[in-house]
Formats: structure tokens, C-alpha cells, sequence
């Protein structure tokens, strides 16, 4: 980088002529080389490596923290242009520093200041944006996953969430972005989506309890639900930066947070949006795990692929292995030591829960309940039970 910084400058009108001004009485630091129509504008010129410094009105609507981690994923830093009021939400999307729209000379102080850590951005471009402070009283975040192919991880996800909710306050949340079928499981309207309304309002500052009461709809008491996206295509609505940002939040807003998310590709992760930002977001910031898998020959097969990509990629966390919808037809006569055997081969010492086939499930997701509510007792919701039981000292 050379001792003159680019800048680009997106502003308004009754501002630009003196903020031009006062950039260039600083040519032997800084140096003006574009004026944008629109943050896209600003965007390419970071990515093109054309400037390193950018000054934004505070006010768009495109600047969002997506936008911002874009831009610093380039190296470039924001200074943005605000009133005073406006600081700390614009803090808290990543911007370098605030100055007022009438100040130049401030404007130029906090673009020197932000040219000393230019390097540091470009250092740590391919990073992924430093995790939200700690909660004050956090919850406890349950990541429901899993591997392809429809093991049954909204069923498992709703009769956990079901359960947990009758001994504490209990958020269950759809952040399966390729599938999202908590409302229709549980027989809720589909036209809105809780979730788009958090990763809105998570893209433009912190997220508040309030908001996920607003964007939660109540199931019963002790049990609330935020439900997925309206259809799959609209996956690009929630970005990492955010569902991390929504997760923070859930967790300081109940005592449990069961969160459902999408088998991933297992594939290596790449620059730009993925559709499995959604659920790698959740599996960086989740307190525990669940896999489940199904229980049968092709099921644990995948599950090895979900195994090894854990081991590769994942955290060090509480995991639990749900095998689900095991029956003797799929399994054999023994399948309890079958499947010890099976999964033994790939993930040696490791426990794991049995939750058998049982026509139960299919009655309760026909009345619109998930296991665990009023009236859907059975082998499958007793076995949901006996698990949740278990992990209770250490949730």
C-alpha cells in the first residue's frame, strides 16, 4: 500500500463540495478517485482494489452490516456520516468511525485515523467477523443437524423445543434455509417469516429480546416460535454475519433456543453468499449439538460423511448422535447392537440416542403438534423424553 490512500465518497449532495475540499488540502495522504451513485458503486471500487477508504452517509438503506463486512473483506475502512445520535448503531455494523456531515475537517481526522489500521483489515480480510460479546445471562443455543436425505431433524427439533418449554421459556426457530418446515409440521401460517424479519433488523444493528418477541410467534406457554423462510429461493435473505447476530440474540432472550438448520454440503467453504452460510452460522455459534441421522443402511452411511466433516471443521462443543426412525425392518432383529457396530467403525466410543420408527410421529404431525404437546404420546415422544431428561444437569 502506498503512503496516499484512495477515497470514494458517497454522500450528499450538500455535503460532497466541501468534504472534496478538505480531502484534497490532504494530497500527500489521502486522494480522492471516485464519486458514487450508490454503495454498489463503493463495493466495486473495493473489490477492484481501487481505493482503501470510503466515506458513506450514514443514512442509506444499503448500508448494512452485510455491506460493511463486504467492504472491510476488501480492506477498505468506513467512515460514515452521521449525526452523534447515530454512533453507536453505526458501530455496531462495523464502520471505522462516525463524523458529522458538516464537519470536513472531522471527516478528514477520522480518515487519517482510519488509514493506521488499513493494513490490519487487508490482514484479516478472509476472516470471519469477530464473534458478538458475551450475553450478560445466556441461555443455552441447541443446534439441531444433521445429514441429508431427511432424517427427521425438524421432527426431532420441535419435540425437543416442545419439551424443554415445560421447565423454562423456550425459543424454537426454522433457520433451515433449504427446507424450512416448522410452520407447516406445526400446522402455523406460512405467509410471514420470523426469521427474514430478524435477519433484516439484525443487517442494520444490534438485535434486542424485544425483537425476538416481536418476530416470534407464542405456541404455548413457555414456548414460542420463530418460523422459517416463506420459500427456499429466499435464502440469500439471511446471511451469516446475521444469523450469527440472531443467535446472539436468541440466547438472551430464553433459557433454551432449539434452533433447526439444513444438512450442509460438506463442501469447503467459499467466498460470497452460500446457501449453507445459514447453518454453518448457527454450528459457529450453537452452545450444543444434535446429529441426527436415520436408522438405516444409507442413513449411517452418511452420518460417517457428517462424522469426518466434524471432525475436520467443527468445534469443540457437546455433540449427541440421534439416530432416528430405527425399526428391526431396516436394521435387523438386533438393531440397538447393529448400529453400536456401525457407528463404531467411524466414530469409535461415541454414545449415541435410539429414537424408534413409530406411526405416533405421522398421527401428531396430522393434528399439527410435535411431539411432546398434549395428546402425542408415544414410543417416539418417550424416547425424546428420556433424552431431554438426561441432558438437563449439563443444558
Amino acid at each position: 500500500m502506498s503512503s496516499v490512500h484512495g477515497v470514494v465518497i458517497l454522500a450528499d449532495q450538500r455535503y460532497e463540495a466541501p468534504l472534496i475540499q478538505a480531502i484534497q488540502r490532504h494530497g500527500d495522504t489521502l486522494a480522492i478517485v471516485r464519486r458514487c451513485a450508490d454503495l454498489a458503486e463503493v463495493i466495486a471500487a473495493a473489490r477492484a482494489g481501487v481505493a482503501d477508504l470510503a466515506v458513506i452517509d450514514g443514512s442509506d438503506p444499503d448500508l448494512t452490516a452485510e455491506s460493511i463486512h463486504a467492504l472491510r473483506s476488501c480492506g477498505m475502512a468506513v467512515v460514515a456520516l452521521a449525526a452523534h445520535a447515530e454512533r453507536s448503531r453505526l458501530a455496531s455494523l462495523g464502520v471505522a468511525s462516525v463524523a458529522a456531515p458538516g464537519s470536513p475537517e472531522q471527516v478528514v481526522n477520522s480518515l487519517i485515523a482510519a488509514t493506521r489500521n488499513v493494513r490490519v483489515h487487508t490482514a484479516v480480510s478472509d476472516e470471519q467477523p469477530p464473534p458478538p460479546p458475551p450475553p450478560s445471562s445466556p441461555g443455552t443455543v441447541v443446534a439441531v443437524w444433521g445429514t441429508s436425505g431427511a432424517p427427521g431433524r425438524t421432527t426431532i427439533a420441535c419435540g425437543l423445543a416442545a419439551i424443554l418449554a415445560r421447565s423454562a421459556p423456550t425459543l424454537l426457530v426454522d433457520a433451515d434455509t433449504a427446507n424450512p418446515t416448522i410452520a407447516h409440521l406445526l400446522g402455523m401460517p406460512v405467509q410471514a417469516s420470523g426469521l427474514s424479519i430478524l435477519a433484516r433488523t439484525a443487517s442494520r444493528g444490534p438485535l434486542t429480546p424485544q425483537d425476538i418477541n416481536v418476530a416470534s410467534v407464542l405456541r404455548s406457554e413457555g414456548l414460542r416460535v420463530v418460523t422459517g423462510l416463506v420459500t427456499p429461493h429466499r435464502w440469500r435473505e439471511v446471511s451469516r454475519p446475521s444469523i450469527e447476530t440472531i443467535v446472539g440474540a436468541l440466547r438472551l432472550s430464553a433459557r433454551y433456543c432449539v434452533i433447526d438448520v439444513a444438512s450442509t454440503s460438506l463442501e469447503k467453504t467459499a467466498r460470497g453468499a452460500n446457501r449453507d452460510d445459514a447453518a454453518l452460522g448457527v454450528l459457529e455459534r450453537a452452545d450444543r449439538l444434535v446429529i441426527v441421522a436415520r436408522g438405516d443402511i444409507v442413513g449411517i452411511n452418511r452420518l460417517s460423511f457428517v462424522a469426518r466433516w466434524w471432525e475436520d471443521h467443527g468445534r469443540d462443543l457437546p455433540v449427541d448422535i440421534i439416530v432416528n426412525r430405527v425399526s428391526t425392518d431396516a436394521i435387523g432383529p438386533h438393531p440397538v447392537p447393529s448400529l453400536q457396530a456401525a457407528i463404531g467403525a467411524f466414530m469409535p466410543h461415541r454414545l449415541f440416542h435410539v429414537v424408534d420408527e413409530d406411526a405416533g410421529v405421522g398421527r401428531a404431525a396430522l393434528r399439527g403438534k410435535a411431539l411432546g404437546e398434549n395428546g402425542t404420546r408415544c414410543t417416539a415422544s418417550d424416547a425424546l423424553e428420556a433424552i431431554v431428561a438426561q441432558w438437563m444437569p449439563t443444558l
